[in-house]
């Protein structure tokens, strides 16, 4: 393997670019068709986005960062468990927006990773036309508006002590369609907003590779996608007449062109694309026009590429009959990855057919309040949206298709035995639930607190156990405390353990802990 430190920012941009190679070479996700035949499952995603706001005069929301420290009461299992519930619902992956590089995101990816999902982050529309500097001004070249923010992505957990990726994140989503964006009504103005364009998109991936370099990362790496609108770009120069499908070959264009665009690159961007990219769209168009307007003239131009839908829900339609459509698409075309179910949560922060999406509403009722980045918001409870035409509430519709255990909806809002005081108290109110499972994941978490780990494979003792309590037949929170010190059958007690850490937390808050 090869981590070369910060020895790499002072060589030449031949010998950037070997090195850049051989890494590629040696450790790349390829993206090749022959590897998704060898690869994992289909793509099973969510889109998530699920700021705290019931209507668009509720408030203005400080940062739109949901993956970070601060948002632990929506995603975490300590608060409302948003992952929790997305694999319950079936899913694999979980799809995201907003991203302030200033903030940490480890905790997120390790509650992912411990729920089986992987994460496709994504660059925030902030350094492109937001930001004082933006992209705009340096005329879409966003080398030095991308490459300081993606350095800062990679020590604030998208690396791990060791130089590797994050096991959880397998996707780095350079814009969000970009083609309305960089610049605005890039697909159907004049031939220079399609070069703008993939200026801009080819430039922050060079950003994010010399980013790479200087962390010095190594070990297996993440692709990197650009997730185009499923509009006809008329602009582009090779139009082809298919939804989205000029925006890529626009895109392929520059990357192995990059001088006709303007652009001298520092790093290898055509190896990077060759190896590292995955192309992907955002449509509301039926599963039958992906499968026989786009996926055809795709597999054309696109032979080796795999591609997947960013955010995919056909609002109006049979969720189940169009879901499973895509999906069942998806399993015959080698090239097509899968979707992101568009989306978690209702968009109230928007208007009109933008609310259509949502598989969950928020409740009038709430866990409390939490506070993100200096202001206060109710934790709203989820309520679960009917899908009309199937019957189903929507998110048992999209778990029917997933394959997910599903959703009890009695329990959205009951706090989390993982959110309540181990104490009296906290037992108290899990008690008062009468839900065997809540209790014994109450136990579970307490077990871990005294230094123990619940042995595997024991989960009917473990439900036994708490049944106990719940029918009150075992006593109260004292009489569970003594019982846990002296039960030793389905417990693992470490005698060294010194102290237990917490996901809700900041990393740094710990390290200073253990120090």
């Amino acid at each position: 393997s090869i981590s070369q430190g910060s020895t790499l920012a002072s060589r030449t941009l031949s010998q950037r670019t070997m090195v850049s190679m051989v890494h590629l070479a040696v450790w790349a996700a390829p993206t090749l068709l022959a590897a998704h035949r060898a690869s994992a499952e289909l793509i099973r995603g969510i889109s998530y986005g699920p700021p705290p706001l019931r209507s668009m005069e509720e408030g203005w929301m400080p940062q739109d960062d949901w993956f970070c420290n601060e948002a632990v009461p929506l995603w975490g299992r300590s608060g409302r468990g948003d992952l929790h519930i997305m694999k319950q619902l079936g899913a694999n992956m979980v799809r995201l927006y907003g991203n302030n590089p200033e903030n940490d995101h480890t905790n997120f990816l390790d509650e992912a990773l411990e729920e089986g999902i992987s994460v496709a982050a994504g660059t925030s529309d902030y350094p492109y036309y937001q930001m004082g500097g933006n992209c705009m001004s340096t005329d879409m070249n966003c080398f030095t508006q991308i490459k300081p923010l993606y350095a800062d992505n990679l020590r604030k957990g998208f690396l791990r002590p060791d130089g590797t990726y994050h096991p959880a994140l397998k996707y780095m989503n350079i814009l969000n369609e970009p083609d309305l964006k960089v610049p605005a009504g890039a697909d159907t103005g004049g031939p220079e907003g399609p070069v703008k364009m993939a200026r801009a998109l080819m430039s922050a991936l060079d950003a994010m590779l010399d980013a790479e370099i200087e962390a010095g990362v190594t070990g297996p790496l993440i692709n990197f996608t650009a997730t185009f609108s499923f509009a006809i770009c008329s602009a582009c120069s090779e139009s082809l007449g298919v939804p989205a499908l000029g925006q890529m070959a626009q895109l392929d264009d520059a990357m192995f062109h990059p001088e006709k665009y303007g652009y001298s690159p520092k790093n290898d961007v055509t190896a990077a694309y060759k190896t590292r990219f995955t192309h992907s769209f955002n449509t509301a168009s039926p599963a039958t026009d992906v499968k026989n307007w786009f996926l055809p003239a795709y597999t054309i131009r696109f032979p080796t590429t795999p591609v997947y839908i960013g955010e995919y829900h056909r609002a109006g339609a049979n969720q189940v009959d169009d879901l499973g459509t895509i999906m069942s698409v998806a399993e015959q075309n080698p090239l097509f990855l899968g979707i992101s179910f568009f989306q978690y949560q209702v968009a109230y922060w928007k208007a009109g057919s933008e609310r259509d999406f949502g598989m969950f509403a928020l409740s009038s009722s709430s866990l409390g309040t939490f506070d993100y980045f200096g202001t206060t918001f109710n934790l709203y409870c989820l309520e679960p949206q009917l899908d009309d035409h199937s019957g189903m509430e929507m998110p048992s519709a999209v778990s029917n298709v997933y394959g997910g255990s599903g959703v009890d909806y009695s329990s959205l809002c009951l706090r989390s035995p993982e959110g309540v005081a181990l104490n009296v108290s906290g037992y108290s109110e899990i008690l008062a639930q009468s839900n065997v499972p809540k209790m014994a994941g109450f136990i579970e978490r307490l077990v871990h607190h005294m230094g123990g780990v619940v042995n595997p494979g024991v989960d009917d003792a473990l439900q036994t156990f708490a049944q106990g309590f719940v029918d009150g037949r075992s006593g109260g929170f004292e009489d569970l405390v003594s019982a846990l010190g002296s039960q030793s059958t389905w417990i693992d007690y470490d005698s060294h353990a010194k102290c237990v850490a917490s996901r809700s937390v900041q990393p740094s808050t710990i390290e200073q802990a253990t120090d």
